[in-house]
């Protein structure tokens, strides 16, 4: 059966490349053919764990199958000994055929009346077996003890959970490149922002495991209590303190998060597109980019303006204080084969791009932990009215002039309960970002500690600006948005998938982060609703916004690895045990908490979203792949093993009730449980196909 357990996390407006343009590429078919031999390989584990098995017990096997030869459908095929071995035409798992059991309720019922009508005749086989279907061929699968046929349809799962600890334990005696567990940037209004995270920041602990990876930590949130919390050890490099908090995870995303993202390394990625308008550059975004002399992939930056950083918060920290001028940086650049040499590289200022647009703020979304906001009593929910008696005016524009104000006090004016207070405040100097990468995701005002939601509904338009030239006026809402890619001539080029907003998803700052990455030129195209029930469609370029700089200027990192390597045979097979047992738990505990509403089933995928997976993890290194086939073996394991009937977790409630009770069900119990099995694995099968499709939104 074809169905992922997964995490979704948060996706860009835009692909790096098509899926034609993917598999065009000759470099993609070494992936795509791992993909199929992994997948046909743990399909292959499964089925012969029922095989051998069921030979070990005289039962004869008439089929050997990997994928389904519906209709006598089958791509290839021989026979060997009394076995038919073969490829199905339809590659969504495996079967085998064992003499007189079939998964099909009405043939088993039809065999059922045959036997029982063989019984009553007298007509039975030459030697009589002993035990409850004595009409049965002595070497067919019902004639078998229960014991037996427990042994039988166990065995498939047990070669599972067997293939996965050999393949983790592999993978780890090859080596592992494990992402760190530091932080690189924390979700506004998130259980980690709330808890004062920030860049830089180092997990050091989840719970009660010690120098964890970031694996650990995507595990510790979606099996921690989420009522409850997952405790976490944070130490801050910049002044040495560690502290311990419990963070409450988030499930607004449908799965529990924390809000962190992995870490960040001050290497530029090796995989960077080369971008012929930038030449000769890569295809970094936004001034990094324009760079001169041009950034290149592998490049790893030391310095910003002639002082060292070391890591990606100490670099953010530098540029901070000079984002609106333009910064030089030294860096280290090693030609494939050759000799590291270092040079100096110039980044102009990035100025932000700006709709033209001041968009509504909300109420305070979050509060973070010891920040002045907690200190000075605003509260969740409270409406931000006002700064030193003048209104907020453009949300997004609010912490830098809050940041102005640093060490001096001001007055927020709030609205609570419908009534307006006044609030002594002192923001706070920042050199750290907090930017709207997640859909939904607030504003986060660094300076004071609060995270404030933002609507898309237009609460001013500058005079001259973008949005009042594409006749957008004060009070309409906008719907939906879509990024157009410049194209040939001026043409409006590709269009991106589209964003959907409202009310309850309030995306607009997702959306003007997105905005600050796009190509020079990208126009968004915007659904205006008037609230008279009537839309339109507007087209509009967006323009640099005079005073207003983006930070880190469309630089790009590669993540910071760890090598995770077994130094023993034992070793590994210690490793291994551990991350097959970690999988196996986790698709239970996702089980377990999507059927208890803490998890949405939109995080489920099919066979679509795990071929992305697995030809992602081919590209990252054979150990990696290794490591989704573990992954994909214990879900395996785990989804055969429910007990629903045309399952293998089915077969064996049946086979429990008939050792209990001493003889099996009734035929027409089993026969309509089977059927009601097989419609919830076909519901089920069609509800991932849609949301690998796109037909069944996932959020």
């Amino acid at each position: 059966m074809g169905l992922c357990l997964n995490g979704l996390a948060a996706e860009g407006i835009f692909a790096a490349a098509t899926w034609l343009e993917w598999a065009l590429n000759p470099a993609s078919w070494w992936v795509v053919l791992q993909v199929a031999l992994g997948f046909g390989f743990v399909i292959f584990v499964h089925e012969l764990g029922h095989f051998l098995v069921a030979k070990a017990c005289g039962v004869k096997c008439e089929k050997f199958f990997i994928g389904f030869d519906v209709g006598g459908l089958k791509l290839a095929s021989f026979k060997w000994g009394e076995t038919e071995y073969g490829i199905g035409a339809l590659p969504l798992g495996g079967y085998v055929k064992m003499l007189g059991q079939d998964d099909n309720p009405a043939a088993a019922a039809k065999e059922a009346d045959r036997a029982r009508a063989a019984f009553e005749s007298g007509d039975l086989p030459p030697e009589p077996v002993s035990g409850p279907h004595p009409a049965w061929d002595p070497r067919s699968y019902p004639a078998q003890t229960v014991p037996e046929r427990m042994a039988i349809i166990s065995a498939g799962v047990i070669m599972n959970v067997i293939f996965a600890i050999l393949m983790a334990s592999w993978a780890f005696g090859l080596g592992v490149r494990e992402l760190t567990c530091a932080v690189s940037g924390v979700r506004p209004g998130g259980a980690a922002w709330r808890a004062g995270l920030r860049t830089g920041d180092e997990i050091t602990a989840i719970g009660t495991k010690k120098n964890p990876i970031f694996s650990d930590l995507q595990k510790g949130v979606t099996l921690g209590d989420v009522s409850k919390g997952v405790e976490f050890t944070i130490r801050r490099p910049a002044d040495g303190a560690t502290k311990v908090v419990t963070l409450r995870p988030d499930t607004d995303l449908g799965v529990p998060t924390v809000g962190v993202t992995s870490p960040f390394s001050l290497t530029l990625p090796k995989d960077l597109p080369r971008n012929p308008a930038k030449n000769p550059g890569e295809g970094l975004p936004g001034a990094a980019g324009r760079a001169q002399p041009p950034l290149l992939a592998g490049d790893t930056i030391t310095a910003v303006d002639g002082t060292p950083v070391a890591s990606y918060a100490e670099l953010i920290a530098a540029l901070a204080r000079v984002s609106e001028r333009p910064v030089k940086l030294t860096i280290t650049r090693t030609p494939e084969g050759g000799t590291a040499t270092t040079l100096s590289v110039e980044v102009p200022a990035q100025e932000v791009r700006s709709t033209g647009m001041t968009m509504t703020a909300m109420p305070v979304r979050a509060v973070q932990d010891d920040s002045p906001a907690a200190a000075a009593g605003v509260e969740v929910g409270d409406l931000l009215v006002a700064v030193d008696g003048e209104p907020i005016g453009d949300p997004f524009t609010l912490d830098a002039r809050l940041r102005v104000k640093s060490d001096s006090e001001i007055g927020l004016t709030v609205e609570r309960s419908g009534a307006r207070r006044e609030i002594r405040i002192s923001p706070r100097n920042v050199s750290w970002i907090e930017e709207s990468r997640w859909p939904a995701s607030p504003v986060s005002l660094s300076s004071i500690g609060v995270a404030i939601g933002v609507d898309a509904v237009v609460a001013d338009v500058d005079a001259d600006g973008p949005a009042s030239r594409a006749g957008i006026r004060p009070g309409e809402r906008i719907t939906a948005v879509r990024f157009l890619t410049p194209g040939p001539q001026g043409s409006d080029g590709r269009q991106a998938d589209g964003l959907e907003l409202s009310k309850t998803s309030p995306s607009w700052p997702y959306v003007m982060a997105a905005l600050q990455q796009v190509d020079p030129g990208t126009k968004l195209k915007l659904t205006i609703s008037s609230g008279d029930g009537g839309s339109r469609e507007v087209t509009l370029e967006p323009e640099t916004s005079p005073g207003r700089f983006v930070v880190d200027r469309g630089l790009l990192f590669e993540p910071v690895y760890r090598m995770v390597r077994a130094g023993s045979f034992m070793a590994a097979l210690r490793q291994g045990f551990g991350k097959a047992i970690d999988d196996l738990s986790l698709v239970y505990t996702f089980l377990q908490k999507m059927t208890s509403n803490q998890i949405s089933p939109r995080m489920l995928g099919g066979p679509i979203e795990i071929a992305k997976q697995a030809g992602k993890s081919a590209e990252e290194g054979f150990s990696r792949f290794l490591l989704f086939l573990t992954m994909l073996s214990a879900n395996l394991a785990v989804v055969n093993f429910l007990p629903i009937p045309v399952l293998d977790g089915g077969h064996m409630v049946f086979l429990a009730y008939e050792w209990i009770r001493g003889k099996p069900p009734s035929e027409g119990v089993v026969a309509a449980l089977s059927y009601v099995g097989l419609a919830l694995i076909l519901t089920l099968m069609m509800f991932v196909f849609g949301l690998d499709l796109g037909f069944i939104p996932r959020r």
